[in-house]
């Protein structure tokens, strides 16, 4: 019942959104169903419309663009743990979407650049609209224990493939790379608390 009501809430805001370019509703409608049928894919478990609902409600508090919405939008509609480019993919998959909707060129291109940020979430210095994507996707590691904790239970799951050997050693990676960059306490003590879980 809870991911119905997501999935109504983010359609209706979807439709919203989309409407205001002037594109066709049927156009709107198939595009924001495709989209939301995609985060709800069986093999996802952390990347899904609750996910997709948090990055907005940060987004929201922070002021983002029009960019920087759809971005937290589409970020992960192509999501596939067994490549490397599910970003690029999400990226290209957004220029096709948009253009459908009548969004203007460049502010498709900045949606695609910011899709790509996630990739990394390295931002430089006087990027308003990559602070607040990459700020707002990365807002997990920052919420409560046990929200953070089911986190990590959910994104295990999308890796069920690997064995635990090696989504330790990649998970470990992980970690010490976001700790290297993250400030804020809680997100520091959620991440610190899971690599020690993890060593050996």
């Amino acid at each position: 019942m809870a991911e119905a009501g997501v999935a109504s809430r983010l359609t209706a805001r979807g439709k919203r959104r989309a409407s205001a370019y002037g594109a066709p509703l049927d156009t709107v409608e198939a595009v924001i169903a495709d989209v939301v049928a995609r985060y709800s894919e069986p093999h996802r478990h952390y990347h899904t419309l609750e996910h997709v609902e948090e990055v907005l409600a940060v987004v929201d508090d922070l002021g983002g663009t029009r960019d920087v919405e759809w971005a937290a939008w589409l970020h992960d509609v192509i999501y596939d743990v067994h490549a490397p480019d599910s970003e690029a993919r999400s990226a290209g998959y957004a220029a096709e979407v948009l253009a459908q909707l009548r969004v203007p060129d460049d502010e498709i291109g900045e949606v695609q650049r910011l899709i790509e940020l996630s990739a990394g979430h390295d931002v430089v210095a006087g990027d308003k609209n990559g602070a607040v994507f990459v700020e707002a996707d990365l807002a997990i590691l920052s919420s409560e224990p046990t929200r953070y904790d089911r986190y990590v239970r959910d994104v295990r799951r999308e890796f069920a493939h690997l064995d635990d050997d090696v989504w330790r050693a990649g998970r470990v990676e992980v970690l010490r790379s976001l700790l290297s960059r993250v400030t804020d306490e809680r997100a520091r003590s959620n991440l610190t608390r899971e690599l020690d879980a993890l060593s050996p």
